[in-house]
């Protein structure tokens, strides 16, 4: 019995002694392997982060020449617009259209010979109006539409609610 003692205690350190802080320690190449994967991943990252900023860059810029060339183009319609109403009103000027009457072979009268006839049924010329009155609520349609305004969450549990529903069988 006293060997089998002897024996169990001198084990015991041998067994101590196999357990080392090296035993545990990676090979090198797997550290490197880990290393590179690391930056490999952190490269990744930086590129997503890079490709989403540039595209959203992108459609930034490209929203901004869209404003740019629509501005241009109201701009040159509205110089259209005021070269057409001066064209306009130069040719209906009193001394441009007097000078066409007078082509034409209308002559001048003293307004007491002349002789006024009614038109039955003729309103004569109507007044544009340019505005509502004022006073009346125009109705306009809200700036930011209703699905705009919905948050995620209340989009999320609508969409929950809903599949609940009919799960259930309480379709609406």
């Amino acid at each position: 019995m006293t060997t089998y003692n002897a024996n169990r205690q001198r084990r015991k350190p041998t067994r101590m002694k196999l357990i080392s802080p090296h035993a545990f320690r990676q090979a090198p190449w797997r550290v490197q392997l880990q290393y590179v994967g690391l930056f490999l991943l952190l490269l990744i990252a930086v590129v997503v982060v890079a490709g989403i900023y540039l595209s959203i860059s992108g459609q930034a810029a490209a929203a901004g020449l869209d404003y740019y060339n629509n501005n241009q183009e109201m701009q040159d319609l509205e110089r259209q617009i005021a070269d057409r109403k001066a064209r306009l009103a130069l040719m209906t000027s009193a001394s441009v259209m007097e000078a066409r009457a007078k082509e034409l072979g209308f002559e001048r009268i003293d307004p007491s010979h002349a002789v006024y006839m009614e038109v039955p049924g003729f309103t004569g010329k109507q007044p544009a109006v340019l505005a509502p009155p004022p006073g009346t609520l125009a109705t306009q349609e809200p700036v930011i539409k209703s699905s705009y305004r919905q948050s995620l969450w209340d989009w999320l549990f609508a969409g929950v609610n809903q599949l609940s529903a009919s799960v259930g069988g309480n379709t609406p």
